[in-house]
């Protein structure tokens, strides 16, 4: 089953509204570089990755063509992801194996992925394990760090009526009391029962967090984790803040390599992946193992139509943050029902791509 040929689509799915971003500004879109694997004589698979910027999605996707070049003319079986994965690795080496060919490889082995899972006329879920067929998903899409007290009062409520009972608040970058504020004002609106994941996302110092937590852990808000309060990399502060045993400290979307899951299973008590950010399916199953090991549970960052596959997977998986960002691109996406995410017997990832979306949503790199 080789590889024929690999396709590439840069397109831009809207955010309406746009999240207000504490350094990027006001998103109003998310640039997508989609990736096709086609296969002679057999499936074809998809993966994708997700960005700020045209211009640097253009770029990832050059590094997909060169990479495409090198598994044509190399004839190996597009099954072959360990193996495939490994040469891609080794064929960036130059690039230090951090964000844009990370992102690279990413795209192309859950592309492979999925044509392993149609190969073997298996959904992903069953092929990787099969815990579960049905996975919850918390809704992320709004409650965002520059909406009112009003508007997250309004937004909370909105979303249980829709039938989830978990969702993400974003903290951080105002006064501590205001963070406290919000959570206890939200808690109010959607009742005892929902689950509150915050997101800090990555604002504060330690000590900083510490004091967050501590009036989070004070107050009615009831908070289920405290997600990424120090700053990216600070494994050592992120440890702190856990020890103190105020919150479920919740942390490891930035993970970009399985080295460092080691120290992630060291600093947090809930663990999130994040596909693209490592990687690639490969890789993730990888790391999953290891935090499987630690008794961790896990959780997974964006991309849900593909990590719900890989969270029903895992004995220890838990939550996938879901947001219908990406969904255009779909002829059926995988929507929450009832704040769960339940995957058909359909082989692979289980979807087909638009391909009025690809032509239409089109942007130049």
């Amino acid at each position: 089953m080789k590889i024929a040929r690999v396709e590439t689509h840069l397109v831009a799915t809207p955010l309406d509204p746009p999240i207000v971003h504490p350094f990027l500004g006001a998103r109003t879109r998310f640039v997508s570089l989609v990736v096709e694997v086609h296969t002679r004589n057999g499936p074809s698979g998809f993966g994708y990755v997700t960005g700020e910027s045209p211009g640097q999605m253009a770029a990832v996707g050059r590094i997909v063509e060169d990479l495409a070049v090198r598994l044509i003319d190399s004839g190996i079986d597009a099954r072959q992801s360990a193996a495939i994965h490994e040469r891609m690795w080794n064929w960036t080496v130059d690039l230090l194996h951090e964000g844009a060919a990370t992102l690279a490889l990413a795209a192309i082995d859950i592309a492979l992925w999925d044509i392993k899972g149609k190969a073997a006329g298996e959904p992903l879920w069953r092929l990787l394990g099969g815990a579960r067929d049905s996975v919850p998903a918390y809704a992320s899409e709004t409650l965002w760090r520059h909406m009112s007290l009003a508007e997250i009062e309004a937004a909370g409520a909105a979303l249980v009526a829709r039938g989830f009972d978990a969702m993400k608040l974003r903290l951080g970058n105002r006064p501590w009391r205001e963070d406290v504020a919000r959570a206890v004002a939200l808690r109010r609106a959607v009742g005892p029962d929902a689950k509150i994941m915050t997101d800090a996302l990555w604002a504060m110092r330690a000590d900083e967090a510490i004091r967050l937590a501590r009036a989070l852990a004070d107050s009615e808000a009831d908070i289920y984790w405290f997600e990424e309060p120090v700053r990216d990399g600070d494994w050592a502060g992120l440890a702190r803040v856990r020890d103190q045993g105020l919150l479920t400290v919740a942390g490891g979307e930035r993970v970009s390599a399985i080295t460092q899951i080691p120290e992630l299973v060291r600093a947090v008590d809930h663990a999130i992946l994040d596909v693209h950010h490592i990687g690639g399916i490969t890789p993730w199953l990888k790391a999953a193992a290891m935090l499987d090991a630690a008794d961790l549970p896990i959780s997974v960052h964006i991309v849900p139509e593909v990590q719900a596959h890989l969270v029903a997977a895992q004995r220890t998986g838990a939550w996938v943050e879901y947001m219908p960002w990406w969904d255009a691109l779909y002829e059926e996406p995988l929507r929450a029902r009832a704040g769960r995410l339940t995957l058909t017997e359909t082989p692979g990832l289980g979807l087909n791509l638009s391909r009025s979306a690809l032509r239409e949503l089109h942007v130049a790199g």
